[in-house]
């Protein structure tokens, strides 16, 4: 059968593999166990689950088969608990969006029955929660089913594929490393390197898997003292006198670095020239008049001074899991500020209008943030590309969809 379905995982049921002692929930190999692990589990990958019964009480282990993969293997057997088990069931919810396999085991019998008449040895029968019988095990499906069922990876597409009406900017960084990164739009907004240190980007093989480039930079950013490297628009790129008045898109393919350093308050595109450069008064007009970035605790931070408010306006997102490839938008109407991460709308959205972006006239950063016009510290993580729209798109037009 399993040779008949060879992309298919499979779960494995027998009679007898495993057993668990009293008051130790780690489960152990029979004789009969070893042969079955030895003649038809350890060879076929497939098989990434066993259950079986025979003996009780429940216990459960994990064993890596030949090809280096976890088999987890439960015994489920209640037949000496009150009533011949009570009609036991073991529940296995597979949660493909959380990569884990959610175990629970009840008593549908028993929850069937008029509560006022259960007597006390049913009531105990209900739901078993400890932790043999109430579980969750992490487990990577598209890793764990690779050797047998590889996730086909969604095809590279060309940066003419992705100029729809608006393009403002477009930079992807899937080329080596090089002192000017073309503005794929054709408007001219060329980027051109900067270092704060002689920790320079590096090009990586590594990609969002929507992304349409399959490649990145990686940014060594830190701070105390200012370190890394970052790209600039040139002094002539139309995009740095641009106010968007009529609503704007900003998408970034990013990945956060996961190497223990204080990033906090990093930049990912900042627009150079404060509030006060820009005409602005009102909140700390040294702060940058638009910035996208991370809090201390790797919130994204949507911080600007609109075009037609003299105060700064600010969304605010969630944590962001280092280490783990996201794609974020920031989405203007012409009225209000939307802040996405993988397409789904964050909470902390203000109601407050928002129109356009001021501007002093200086160029943007990519990689980087500033206070007062001086760059404070480099960007680190990955940037796999970034492209500026001048209309609010939806993300079905996004350019992970």
């Amino acid at each position: 059968m399993i040779a008949k379905h060879p992309k298919l995982p499979v779960v494995l049921t027998t009679h007898e593999i495993v057993y668990a002692d009293a008051g130790d929930p780690t489960a152990y190999f029979s004789d009969q166990g070893n042969r079955v692990w030895d003649q038809l589990i350890d060879g076929n990958d497939q098989i990434f689950i066993t259950m079986n019964g025979h003996y009780w009480p429940p216990g459960r282990v994990t064993r890596k088969n030949a090809a280096g993969n976890d088999v987890h293997l439960h015994i489920t057997n209640y037949q000496d608990r009150f009533y011949g088990g009570s009609g036991m069931v073991r529940l296995y919810h597979f949660d493909l969006a959380r990569n884990t396999i959610d175990v629970e085991t009840i008593s549908p019998w028993i929850m069937g029955q008029d509560p006022a008449k259960r007597n006390e040895l049913e009531e105990l029968e209900i739901e078993l929660t400890d932790d043999v019988n109430r579980f969750s095990i992490p487990i990577d499906f598209d890793q764990r089913f690779a050797g047998f069922a590889p996730v086909p990876v969604r095809p590279a597409r060309p940066a003419s594929q992705l100029l729809i009406p608006g393009t403002a900017a477009y930079w992807r960084f899937d080329g080596p490393v090089t002192d000017q990164v073309i503005d794929q739009s054709g408007k001219g907004n060329h980027l051109v390197r900067k270092q704060l240190s002689s920790d320079v980007p590096t090009a990586s093989s590594e990609f969002h898997p929507n992304q349409p480039g399959h490649a990145s930079w990686l940014f060594p950013g830190n701070k105390n003292p200012a370190r890394g490297g970052y790209l600039q628009t040139v002094d002539n790129a139309p995009l740095n006198a641009m106010t968007f008045k009529g609503g704007y898109t900003i998408e970034a393919f990013v990945k956060l670095a996961d190497d223990g350093q204080d990033h906090s308050w990093e930049g990912l595109l900042t627009r150079l020239g404060t509030g006060r450069d820009a005409g602005k008064t009102g909140s700390d007009p040294d702060e940058p008049a638009a910035k996208l970035g991370f809090s201390g605790g790797r919130q994204v931070q949507w911080a600007v001074y609109p075009f037609d408010k003299n105060d700064t306006f600010t969304n605010w997102g969630h944590e962001q899991v280092a280490g783990r490839w996201f794609h974020l938008a920031i989405v203007n109407d012409g009225r209000h500020s939307i802040v996405y991460v993988d397409s789904s709308e964050l909470l902390r959205n203000p109601a407050t209008p928002s129109n356009g972006l001021a501007t002093a006239g200086k160029p943007w950063l990519v990689g980087a943030g500033h206070y007062a016009n001086t760059v404070d510290q480099g960007f680190a993580g990955n940037i796999g590309e970034l492209r500026i729209v001048t209309r609010a798109l939806k993300p079905s037009q996004f350019l992970n969809a």
